[in-house]
């Protein structure tokens, strides 16, 4: 008796392993992989990289389907719900390259029903139907005929959540691949939606003296936060390639010894943005932004967005009157063409508008890993191009080629954004977040701490009718353009090109004043 009964029980635990992985391949070929398909593989060192990233999330998502398995109860309410979810978005990841992201979430709260309507076609209601079904069925069988004793219900589950801890927060190398792929993107990306919402609703009332002179009753104020663009691929700085052009036609006012201290986006942007310093630099997450003073000053704003919304800079994104996603389902991990020329649409909808005072906010993709994404190869002006995301695979000369690519691109994005402002009072002041190594000392990208990293391209832009107006500012531009200035300057100097004045702005840190003593 005590023998069959033991029986019994390893034919229940050897039937609950064979269900485990089963499901778990069933969500490894069907739904992990939808993550892969536009990942380019030229070697077959590529090949077995990628293969490894695909293994990290399977074996997360074995831990996964272990733990919601453990009790038939659970199972047969949470499995046909996340396969049903998991299905919708692998059919937009094969179908059109979209993947889940905070910003994409949000979106479906901005959406109204009809936009929502006319992305769901008949294959999309056939695959769901199909796959609930199926989920359906595999629950029931799951309820049915798989006992599991407690004893072994509680050590799985325990293993389960060690193997998903293990993938999704202890170790780095798999965190990344696993938290921005199906299944761990539902959650991972619902969590960093409801930490953005929250950073956004955060109450902040820093400038409670409203501006004593609101400045002009006509003016366009364009800023626009680069990405990874350093000083020293700018053409305009002495760069001996050809890299902007077309700015260079534009008489724009290069400032080549700008200095950033933070060397990443989340860091940088909110330094940017308010009056932060070296020795505030907390005031970069307590404080409100210049966008609030121009909002006091009269301005109608607007951010459009090209990246997703981090909660670091959430607030501000949220401090605007308008703000507009063109990236929704884009990420680093998803091999899509990612253009800033997609930003023109919205652009242009913002410029349309009957406002006199405005002041508009673009968050570019520029030079953002993986540079291919943000060119059209078969334009691209400097050749060969790299074709592996997996840099050691790639040689110098492709890396730099595209990504100076990438600044070919840039000008031809910025040039588009002036000639909408050429025949207005207007003026666009560029910022880079910070630079990029491309291979100096071994080092790539701006994952680290490195010289060319602090050292982003910065410029500014003026109508005719902006320097007819202001021509004190221009000469003080002019008079400053070689000085070294922390991007601390920021704050102050786009408060001071829209001739609004504030007890918050510092003149020594504003470039369109002369004469000022501070130089950082």
């Amino acid at each position: 008796m005590l023998h069959s009964i033991k029986k019994t029980i390893n034919e229940h635990i050897i039937k609950y392993y064979v269900f485990v992985l089963l499901v778990t391949l069933f969500y490894g070929l069907l739904f992990c992989i939808s993550g892969f398909t536009n990942t380019p593989i030229p070697s077959f060192k590529d090949f077995l990289v990628l293969f490894f990233k695909w293994g990290a999330i399977v074996f997360a998502t074995y831990g996964l389907i272990s733990v919601i398995s453990v009790n038939r109860y659970i199972f047969i309410a949470l499995f046909p719900l996340l396969t049903m979810l998991c299905t919708i978005l692998a059919f937009f990841s094969y179908t059109a390259n979209v993947q889940l992201t905070p910003a994409l979430i949000d979106l479906t709260f901005i959406n109204d029903m009809a936009t929502w309507m006319s992305v769901i076609d008949t294959w999309l209601v056939i695959v769901t139907v199909l796959s609930l079904l199926v989920s359906i069925m595999v629950a029931v069988y799951r309820f049915k005929k798989i006992k599991l004793s407690l004893k072994s219900g509680i050590i799985n589950a325990l293993i389960g959540i060690l193997i998903i801890m293990t993938t999704n927060v202890w170790s780095s190398r798999m965190a990344g691949p696993v938290a921005e792929r199906l299944p761990f993107n539902i959650f991972h990306s619902t969590i960093r939606y409801f930490q953005n919402n929250r950073a956004s609703l955060e109450e902040r009332n820093t400038f409670t003296t409203p501006p004593q002179s609101m400045g002009a009753d006509s003016l366009t104020v364009v800023f626009v936060i680069g990405e990874s663009f350093r000083a020293d691929h700018f053409q305009l700085n002495g760069y001996l390639r050809e890299t902007t052009p077309l700015l260079k036609k534009e008489n724009c006012i290069s400032l080549p010894h700008i200095y950033t201290e933070p060397c990443h986006t989340h860091e940088s942007v909110p330094h940017i943005l308010t009056r932060a310093d070296s020795v505030h630099p907390e005031r970069a997450y307590t404080e409100q932004s210049f966008i609030t003073i121009f909002k006091q000053a009269g301005y109608r704003t607007s951010w459009i967005s090209n990246q997703d919304k981090i909660d670091t800079y959430s607030y501000f994104m949220h401090e605007c009157d308008t703000l507009i996603y063109v990236n929704s389902g884009k990420t680093t991990f998803v091999l899509d063409k990612w253009l800033d020329m997609d930003i023109l649409p919205a652009y242009n909808n913002v410029l349309d508008e009957k406002d006199a005072k405005r002041l508009i906010l673009i968050h570019t993709i520029g030079s953002h890993w993986y540079y291919p994404t943000h060119f059209h190869e078969e334009t691209s002006k400097f050749k060969p191009n790299v074709k592996s995301k997996i840099i050691a695979s790639n040689t110098s000369e492709e890396l730099i080629n595209s990504y100076d690519n990438t600044i070919v691109e840039t000008d031809k994005f910025i040039y588009e954004l002036i000639q909408r402002l050429k025949h207005s009072n207007a003026i666009l002041i560029y910022l880079s977040d910070h630079g990029e190594s491309l291979g100096e000392d071994g080092y790539y990208l701006h994952a680290g701490d490195r010289p060319e990293l602090h050292y982003p391209a910065c410029f500014v832009w003026c109508s005719d009718t902006y320097k007819a107006t202001y021509p004190e500012k221009i000469n003080a531009l002019e008079a400053n353009r070689l000085k070294r200035y922390r991007t601390d300057f920021l704050f102050h100097s786009i408060i001071g090109a829209a001739s609004i004045e504030t007890v918050y702005k510092d003149k020594t840190l504003d470039i369109f004043e002369k004469n000022h003593e501070r130089a950082n």
